[in-house]
């Protein structure tokens, strides 16, 4: 296979502002202008990082979005290929899309992993300080839809809420984690007709078996949630 290193390709700093985006359009322009053939190995992450000066999340990323464009290939273990579609493709917004899409594929594999343990874990663990908590939320929730506000911070809070009734720091951690990615992606879901009426009474559905003290139930309703919340991201194109 030919490869490429990373002094070959006219990468200077950027700024910290769409990293992952910003990588990923110069890639491709340097894959265009300097006309790497189908095969041509990509530098690996750590050249990347050295020559950018960015993070190795943000390097991942924009690589990924590559590949959903079908820029790149990925190969585990191997890195990241040029491939005949590449010269095709010219730097534009759709890489925007396409970093959303992978950004969101990988969100929600997360949350399915993490969110239903925290469901089943509230369940068994909760307090009623903690149904306080989580009440207040939904209350918020549904406050804000009937005064016609966005209600992602009371939506997002909910979810955090719940994590932290499992009395387990490392999974309240994670959900933690991604809430700003949540609520970047609230205000697009609610602009869906009847999602935000839709969304409270699915987090009220996940709230009743953990309130009854339901661990299974509360599991099965988060995985029921989160996986219907993806089918709005379908509709939207952005998973």
């Amino acid at each position: 296979m030919a490869a490429v290193s990373s002094d070959t390709l006219s990468l200077s700093l950027i700024s910290r502002a769409n990293l992952a985006e910003t990588v990923a359009q110069q890639l491709l322009k340097e894959i265009r202008e300097q006309k790497l053939e189908p095969g041509t190995k990509l530098p690996s992450e750590r050249d990347l990082m050295a020559a950018l000066g960015v993070g190795r999340s943000s390097i991942r990323e924009a690589i990924n979005g590559l590949a959903m464009l079908g820029a790149v290939d990925v190969r585990h273990g191997q890195g990241a290929f040029v491939t005949d579609a590449a010269a095709g493709i010219a730097p534009s917004r759709s890489i925007a899309v396409a970093l959303a899409r992978g950004v969101t594929h990988e969100l929600f594999e997360a949350r399915l992993l993490v969110e239903r343990e925290t469901a089943r874990c509230a369940a068994m663990r909760r307090t009623e300080s903690d149904l306080a908590e989580i009440e207040q939320a939904l209350t918020d929730h549904e406050q804000a839809i009937e005064e016609g506000v966005s209600a992602v911070e009371p939506s997002v809070r909910f979810h955090v809420e719940v994590a932290e009734a499992a009395h387990n720091e490392v999974l309240a951690g994670f959900v933690r984690s991604f809430a700003e990615l949540l609520a970047e992606r609230g205000p697009i879901l609610e602009q869906v007709e009847g999602y935000r009426q839709w969304e409270i009474d699915q987090h009220r559905s996940v709230y009743e078996p953990i309130a009854a003290k339901d661990p299974d139930l509360a599991a099965e309703r988060m995985r029921q949630h989160l996986e219907a919340v993806v089918d709005y991201h379908e509709h939207l194109g952005i998973s």
